[in-house]
C-alpha cells in the first residue's frame, strides 16, 4: 500500500507589465455578461475523526463508513477534498445513478476544487456488483480528471472503487490514467520509467494550445 504524497506545487507566477486597473476593467465587464449561478458548498464536521488521508485504506475506511448508505443498491460517486497536508477539507456528494452506472462532470467537479481551495482531491465510486476491477470508462474518466485538475496545479492522489468487501486503488495499482496517461502500455515505456513524466508534460502542453 502506497503512502499518499502530494506533489510540491509552483508558487504564484507575477505578470509583469500588465495593467491591473485595465484587467480590473475587463473582469467586471465579463461578470455583468456572465451570471454563473453559485456553487454552494457545505462543510460537515461528523465522523471526520481521523481527519488526514494517508493510504488507500484511510480513503477506503471513510467512504465506506461514512459515505456509502446503500452501497450494494446504486452506484454513488463522491469526492475528498484535501489540503496541502493531507487534512480533508470536505467531501463531495457528486452523484447517484443506476445499479452500474453514474454521471461524473468533471468541470463542476473542479469549480467545488477551486472554491474549496483545495490542493488535492481522492475520487471514488462503488460497484454494487461487488466487482472490484475498473472498467475502461473509469480509466477514461481519471485521465481527463487528472489532466484538468493540472492546470489548477491540484493532484488527484487516487480513484478508490469500493465495495462491501474490500476495494481497488488506482495509485496503489500504478494505473496510468491516474497520471493522465493512456491506459494501454505504449509510448515512452512503463508507468514506472521517468518517460511517463515527459508524456504528462507534453499532454499538457497539448492542452493549452
Amino acid at each position: 500500500m502506497k503512502p499518499y504524497v502530494i506533489p510540491q506545487h509552483h508558487g504564484t507566477i507575477v505578470l509583469d507589465g500588465v495593467d491591473l486597473n485595465e484587467l480590473d476593467a475587463k473582469m467586471k465587464t465579463l461578470q455583468k455578461e456572465f451570471t454563473v449561478r453559485e456553487i454552494d458548498i457545505t462543510f460537515k464536521e461528523e465522523k471526520i475523526a481521523f481527519n488526514q488521508v494517508r493510504s488507500s485504506r484511510d480513503a477506503y475506511n471513510f467512504i465506506k463508513d461514512v459515505l456509502f448508505d446503500g452501497m450494494e443498491v446504486q452506484e454513488h460517486f463522491i469526492v475528498l477534498f484535501l489540503s496541502q497536508s493531507n487534512q480533508i477539507i470536505g467531501y463531495y456528494r457528486h452523484s447517484k445513478g443506476t445499479i452500474n452506472s453514474t454521471q461524473v462532470d468533471i468541470e463542476l467537479i473542479m469549480a467545488v476544487a477551486i472554491k474549496s481551495l483545495s490542493k488535492a482531491m481522492i475520487v471514488s465510486h462503488n460497484h454494487p456488483s461487488g466487482n472490484k476491477n475498473p472498467s475502461e470508462a473509469d480509466r477514461r474518466m481519471t485521465k481527463k480528471l487528472k489532466q484538468a485538475a493540472a492546470l489548477f496545479d491540484i493532484s488527484v492522489l487516487d480513484h478508490v472503487i469500493a465495495t462491501n468487501e474490500g476495494y481497488y486503488s488506482f495509485a496503489d495499482n500504478g494505473e496510468r490514467s491516474l497520471a493522465g496517461l493512456d491506459g494501454a502500455t505504449q509510448g515512452l515505456g512503463n508507468p514506472a520509467k521517468p518517460g511517463d513524466e515527459l508524456e504528462f508534460d507534453a499532454l499538457n502542453y497539448a492542452a493549452s494550445l
